[in-house]
């Protein structure tokens, strides 16, 4: 399940998290230390650092982040 995840729904690029920011997508935080999901909401704001979720910031390099990843760009 983790690595379809990892293929299909994570949520790299500044163009990723807006697309699910502007729709008001849930993302979905996965911390490896933990080996579970630790919050689920859509996105408040981001940077890039942090993302915020429900009211908490997740650093960007520590968490892995799942949603909706954004369509490439057809030239």
């Amino acid at each position: 399940m983790i690595l379809t995840k990892l293929i299909d729904k994570s949520l790299v690029t500044n163009q990723d998290l807006d697309l699910n920011h502007r729709l008001g997508l849930p993302v979905e935080v996965f911390c490896f230390k933990q080996g579970k999901t630790i919050a689920f909401g859509p996105i408040s704001a981001f940077d890039e650092e942090k993302i915020h979720i429900r009211g908490d910031n997740f650093c960007r390099s520590t968490y892995l982040f799942f949603g909706q990843p954004s369509l490439p760009q057809i030239s």
